[in-house]
């Protein structure tokens, strides 16, 4: 009979409970926050503009999207508030994107950390997942000082950015999990994902409205299907007004309570051999 372990403790070899494992990453909670927190503060600290960086990648991306594709493409047409549009469906992809490509590299950047201490490796995609939101920040200012300046009004239904937001949030855990695992084996991951979330980028309607400029209901429904195009969409009828049917809001909710438990039991099955 083998001897019991005392409390905190389980064996090599042997996965510990769920709840164990849960309690784990609540104890080294820190780790997730302040090693992000650090990586963001030091990024662009040798450039001459250092952190403003963060505000002026975001403008620049935006303003250059929209003269390609609304000044001299017209994908504009039928949207009044184009530009408020454009930034809520880019900022958000873009985010979404940064997390799951920061997860796929977590666990091959952090071998050597994986090989000499032991701790639940679900913190590298989470500490990703902080670095990315916190990284989002500076976006976010960008965006309602834009809906502003185009004259959208703040209003109570602006209130509804929290629960899309959280729901993203959720969403974005998840996918980095199942990115994590996958990256950890295939390196290649990490140049395959830019092609794939740009094929992604095109069918979730970041450039334009998805009922105006396509005809097919069949298509239509099947990019509705794309929780990308759901939380854009969400987020435009928060602060736009722009319609937003029932079904996206059931793709949202169903998204983000779905994918975080997959991406997690998916993420774990494998911990054992991370680093190995």
């Amino acid at each position: 009979m083998t001897e019991p372990l005392p409390p905190g403790l389980h064996r090599l070899g042997v996965v510990a409970p769920f709840g164990s494992y849960l309690r784990e990453i609540w104890d080294r909670r820190e780790f997730a926050v302040v090693v992000p927190a650090n990586d963001i503060r030091a990024q662009n600290m040798d450039t001459v503009l250092g952190q403003v960086w963060h505000i002026l990648n975001p403008t620049v991306m935006i303003a250059v999207y929209w003269v390609v594709f609304g000044v001299i493409l017209k994908t504009n047409r039928g949207v009044d508030n184009y530009l408020g549009f454009l930034v809520i469906g880019v900022l958000l992809f873009q985010l979404t994107q940064r997390v799951v490509q920061e997860c796929s590299a977590a666990v091959p950047r952090n071998e050597g950390l994986i090989r000499s201490i032991q701790f639940p490796r679900a913190l590298l995609p989470l500490s990703s997942l902080v670095g990315q939101t916190i990284a989002f920040v500076p976006a976010l200012g960008v965006l309602v000082l834009t809906l502003i300046v185009t004259g959208e009004v703040p209003s109570f239904r602006w209130l509804a950015l929290l629960p899309i937001f959280a729901a993203q949030a959720l969403i974005n855990m998840g996918a980095g999990f199942i990115a994590a695992r996958l990256g950890a084996r295939l390196l290649d991951l990490q140049q395959i994902l830019p092609h794939l979330f740009r094929l992604l980028f095109y069918i979730s309607g970041v450039l334009f409205s998805v009922d105006r400029m396509i005809s097919n209901e069949t298509i239509v429904r099947l990019i509705a299907i794309n929780p990308m195009y759901s939380i854009i969409t969400a987020a435009r009828w928060a602060v736009l007004g722009t319609p937003c049917s029932p079904e996206v809001g059931f793709s949202v909710a169903g998204w983000a309570l779905l994918l975080p438990v997959v991406g997690v039991l998916y993420f774990r099955a494998n911990e054992h051999r991370y680093g190995a």
